[in-house]
């Protein structure tokens, strides 16, 4: 008899958390009140109160006192630039989850300014990956990446889905990440970037360009990432 309790308001819990995740309830939706929801799923007002602890632990509701409880919105994400990681590797150590889609995976001909990024031949042909990225299970940005062609041909064979390139070219290839060159510049949200990260097109965004290169300033990749300018941010840390 004592696990009851425990049970009915797991149950409460994880059917509420599932209608928030999947967007049944959205960002600032009100809750039922605790009554509505004792009623409504046949538990005691404790119960309801033990779920709606755990839902605001997690994150994912706000209670105001006399008004009841809100979806919260998601929180904003800050990377530091300090220096080099991946998503993963930066919002790991905050109990965040980073999760990689792939999207487009195929060989062409490069386009002169990849071909000029990655010092390739005129007639070189190269990789290109598209990840869809999210963070906390909330799309966050899509990265074009382009990679020289035996790089680009071991990249398609391996799963990305909870890691960053960065981490597969250290501990799976044996490679040696020495420098990135990156350019970030504001611009606006292309049609279908704004399709796959939910957003209207023409919204604010966070354009990164960035290019990885070996210990003999070789490049490996060329990635250029899109950014929600609602969702995302960089962090410096200046000193003189």
């Amino acid at each position: 008899m004592s696990d009851a309790p425990l049970t009915l308001y797991g149950k409460l819990r994880d059917n509420l958390r599932a209608r928030i995740l999947d967007g049944a309830l959205k960002p600032h939706d009100k809750l039922p009140s605790e009554s509505e929801l004792a009623g409504a799923h046949g538990v005691s007002r404790i119960t309801v109160r033990q779920a709606l602890g755990d839902l605001q632990k997690d994150g994912l509701i706000v209670r105001q006192q006399g008004k009841g409880a809100f979806v919260s919105a998601p929180r904003p994400a800050s990377q530091s630039l300090d220096r080099l990681q991946g998503l993963a590797e930066a919002f790991s150590a905050q109990g965040r989850e980073v999760h990689t889609k792939r999207m487009v995976m195929k060989r062409l001909k490069a386009p002169k300014d990849v071909r000029d990024k990655l010092t390739l031949a005129p007639d070189a042909d190269v990789w290109q990956m598209v990840t869809l990225r999210y963070l906390d299970r909330k799309p966050i940005s899509v990265n074009n990446s382009y990679f020289p062609l035996g790089l680009g041909e071991r990249i398609a064979r391996m799963d990305l889905a909870g890691r960053d390139l960065i981490d597969v070219l250290e501990k799976d290839f044996g490679q040696t990440i020495a420098q990135a060159r990156l350019e970030i510049n504001a611009t606006v949200m292309p049609a279908r970037e704004a399709r796959w990260l939910k957003v209207v097109a023409g919204a604010p965004a966070l354009r990164v360009q960035r290019v990885l290169f070996d210990s003999i300033d070789a490049p490996l990749q060329l990635e250029t990432a899109t950014y929600r300018a609602d969702a995302f941010s960089y962090k410096l840390t200046l000193r003189r």
